[in-house]
């Protein structure tokens, strides 16, 4: 190095090398951090009620995850207004893979139903790990309801907009969202009844409260397996296991509707990319274990496992839909 003094050639050591001396060391440092993960129990927020299908299937994981990495993760259910309230506890989560989100359609609903109030960015200020499961829909009546089939019950809307009503789990849940397409679809104008969870829902639509359900078989599957509810169609392309004299919605009529009910992992947008892929390792793992497969089998539910960037494009692509979907079904927030 002509022409460079002792003196100089420190100051130079200390302007260019020193620098990426730190940040290799910052580097390896965060490498060795994700090698490790996780070394403290991880918080895994289901932004609706306890019991519903998200809750049901967010446990399911968290137990095997905690089983298989020595660490537990908690489920911690934080509901309310639309799911967002959840959501926004993730988006604003450190970004270090100790607060993940078990996200589902609402997540990528919200956008179009609250706009700019909305205080996170759904695809920048979370991102998706994987999506976890998908369970088919039921259509389903009380044993009392006048409705045997799918056709009944559209010829009832169609000749009468508006008096049929349906429950849900609340404003811009999965049965909201549902039965809204279904409206969308059919061009028929049926009253929503928000109640405060699946539960209830359910509850009312046994006592005669509503006229009609569109639900997971998650957690409708035991009242249809006990004759106290009556299912009339099934979403998805095949007859559900437990649901085997039931149509599917194409057989009954309808080929058009196509919807089923989704649950992912999530975390904040800023997760390095090395410790999400670890936690999708994870996540993949869990999910082909056959104890697993089984327990989500018996509420109906499949593995859904793919790569991180299907899931993300699949978000994108569903927030997309939705926003059309919102419009025009006219659905307003809490």
């Amino acid at each position: 190095m002509t022409g460079c003094t002792p003196s100089s050639y420190s100051r130079l050591l200390q302007r260019y090398v020193a620098p990426a001396v730190a940040m290799s060391a910052i580097y390896a440092s965060a490498a060795h951090a994700q090698a490790e993960y996780p070394t403290k129990p991880v918080t895994i927020i289901v932004a609706f009620s306890p019991g519903g299908p998200n809750d049901v299937m967010a446990r399911m994981l968290a137990a095997k995850l905690s089983a298989n990495l020595g660490k537990q993760f908690i489920v911690d259910n934080r509901p309310g207004a639309g799911g967002t309230i959840g959501t926004t506890l993730v988006a604003k989560a450190p970004a270090d893979g100790y607060t993940l989100l078990f996200n589902s359609a609402p997540f990528v609903t919200a956008p179009a139903l609250y706009g700019a109030k909305l205080p996170y960015d759904t695809l920048r200020d979370i991102t998706g790990i994987a999506k976890v499961a998908e369970s088919p829909l039921i259509l389903m009546t009380a044993p009392e309801s006048p409705f045997k089939t799918l056709k009944d019950l559209i010829a009832a809307a169609k000749a009468q907009p508006g008096k049929l009503n349906f429950g849900s789990g609340g404003v811009a849940s999965t049965p909201h969202l549902a039965t809204s397409l279904l409206g969308v679809t059919t061009g028929t104008d049926m009253q929503h009844i928000p109640y405060k969870g699946g539960g209830p829902a359910i509850t009312a639509l046994m006592g005669g409260e509503t006229d009609l359900l569109l639900d997971s078989i998650t957690t409708s599957g035991p009242f249809l397996t006990s004759g106290r509810l009556r299912a009339l169609a099934v979403t998805g392309t095949k007859r559900a296991s437990k649901l085997p004299n039931v149509p599917t919605f194409a057989e009954a009529g309808l080929p058009e509707y196509q919807m089923v009910h989704w649950v992912g992992l999530a975390a904040p947008g800023k997760t390095p990319p090395a410790l999400l892929d670890k936690i999708h390792g994870e996540v993949v793992k869990a999910m082909a274990a056959d104890d697993v497969k089984a327990r989500f089998a018996e509420i109906g539910a499949e593995p859904a496992v793919g790569t991180r960037e299907e899931f993300n494009e699949f978000l994108k692509a569903e927030v997309a839909q939705w926003t059309t979907v919102v419009k025009q079904a006219n659905i307003k927030p809490e």
